[in-house]
């Protein structure tokens, strides 16, 4: 298993988990015979979605049509953690039995060097998790806390909208007395109760390895992301003021001078235009201290092919669409409140020339 920190912005990252196939020619047939009944619903549900897209038209197409614009809609940060398999008993059991062997390693190395002096036996990584992300934007030291957070920051709103799904459920069954239509409410509700519920486990999974970090995390920068990064060309979409809370961990810009110098260009007049960042001198403070976009459309194209994931592409593409869309909306609450600001300062000039 490979978890990859992706940033989207410099308040917002990207988690995604790769699950890695065993090397073994019988991996494919194992992987079936231990195929669980979530596992195997969720791949029946995804064959049946397939089908409906694939029709050139009727109440099906419609419905996958309308589905595809719902869930895109759905938070990446949700897609994130579902990305994550669940934290069953078993593999629970497995992780406690790999901290068991490396106590047992460290035990037996630290008796040889004491007698012998002796080298380490063994790999200390072998089935330790993965943890790949651009050094040049993400420091080693954060990438604890911004895992600590990505599990942990929307675990409160999944465990009630989990229960409310659970509870609309009943409310919706008459419906499937209509006999022209499946009852698409309650499938609907079915499908987000399981949604936020492996978005749950998902965030245990990720909160259980934090504790056993040491053990069970292995830290490794990319050079394959940094390059990625290095190479985007600006400027991107961003805002004065960042449109996460001010706890949200902080992914410092690494060249605000470019930026700047991208979005100002020959531009030396003082005027807004709509209150957005586009019409007026940018300053670094405002790069710094609001919220910048880090990779383009193009760019995660790049890195999907570069990385050898093609499942990571549609999670980038809508990470990046989401969060741009954030950008833009509050770009236009900025342009709106600066808009208020200016009709109040005039109506206040002109009351004084009245008076």
């Amino acid at each position: 298993m490979r978890i990859y920190l992706l940033p989207i912005s410099t308040r917002r990252t990207l988690l995604y988990c790769q699950k890695l196939q065993p090397p073994s020619s019988a991996s494919t047939s194992t992987t079936k015979q231990k195929q669980s009944w979530g596992d195997y619903i969720q791949t029946k549900a995804a064959l049946t979605w397939a089908s409906w897209e694939k029709k050139e038209s009727g109440w099906q197409k419609a419905v996958a049509s309308y589905g595809n614009q719902l869930l895109r809609k759905l938070p990446y940060e949700e897609w994130a953690l579902k990305s994550m398999p669940p934290l069953t008993k078993s593999r629970q059991r497995q992780l406690e039995a790999l901290l068991q062997q490396q106590a047992q390693a460290e035990g037996d190395f630290e008796m040889e060097s004491g007698e012998k002096g002796g080298s380490k036996r063994g790999k200390a990584d072998v089935d330790k998790v993965e943890v790949v992300y651009p050094g040049g934007l993400i420091k080693a030291e954060q990438v604890p806390r911004i895992l600590h957070k990505l599990a942990t920051e929307r675990e409160g709103h999944h465990k009630k909208w989990f229960w409310w799904c659970l509870a609309g459920m009943p409310v919706t069954i008459p419906i499937g007395i209509l006999p022209l239509v499946p009852n698409l409410p309650f499938f609907y509700l079915v499908y987000r109760a399981w949604s936020h519920h492996r978005a749950l486990a998902g965030g245990k999974h990720i909160s259980f390895l934090l504790q056993h970090a040491s053990r069970l995390l292995s830290y490794h920068p990319s050079p394959i992301l940094d390059e990625i990064y290095s190479t985007q060309r600006f400027p991107l979409p961003f805002t004065s003021e960042p449109t996460t809370g001010p706890e949200a961990e902080t992914i410092k810009h690494p060249d605000p001078a470019k930026v700047v110098q991208a979005v100002n260009g020959g531009n030396t007049t003082t005027e807004k235009t709509d209150g957005v960042n586009m019409g007026h001198v940018l300053e670094q403070r405002e790069v710094e201290d609001g919220e910048v976009l880090l990779l383009s459309q193009e760019n995660a194209k790049k890195m999907v092919q570069l990385l050898e994931v093609p499942e990571l592409e549609v999670e980038l593409e809508r990470a990046i669409w989401q969060v741009e869309t954030a950008v833009e909306k509050k770009n236009r609450e900025i342009g709106a409140e600066a808009k208020a600001d200016d009709t109040k300062e005039v109506k206040e000039k002109e009351k004084v020339k009245t008076q």
